[in-house]
C-alpha cells in the first residue's frame, strides 16, 4: 500500500459539462487538505459527486472513483 499525504494542499473543482469533448471548464469550489476535501465529497449526496475532481499537490487529479477508494482506506484519517 502506497503512503498518501493526507495533509497535502488540495482544491475541489466541479466540471462544467456544457463544453465540448475537447474543452471542459472547471470551477474551484473549495480548498483544504486532501483528507478534508475527501471527507467533504463523501458527505455529499450521490447525484452531486459525479462532476467533482480533487487536485492535490504531489498526488494529482482524483475523480470520484479515486476519491471513494481513498476514503475506504484503513489509513484514511477520521476527524
Amino acid at each position: 500500500m502506497d503512503a498518501v499525504n493526507w495533509s497535502a494542499n488540495a482544491q475541489l473543482h466541479e466540471r462544467d459539462d456544457a463544453g465540448s469533448d475537447m474543452f471542459v471548464e472547471f470551477k474551484t469550489l473549495k480548498s483544504g487538505t486532501l483528507s478534508e476535501l475527501i471527507s467533504y465529497v463523501m458527505a455529499l449526496p450521490s447525484d452531486q459527486k459525479a462532476r467533482l475532481i480533487i487536485d492535490a499537490f504531489g498526488v494529482g487529479s482524483l475523480n470520484i472513483n479515486d476519491i471513494t477508494n481513498l476514503s475506504a482506506r484503513a489509513d484514511f484519517p477520521t476527524n
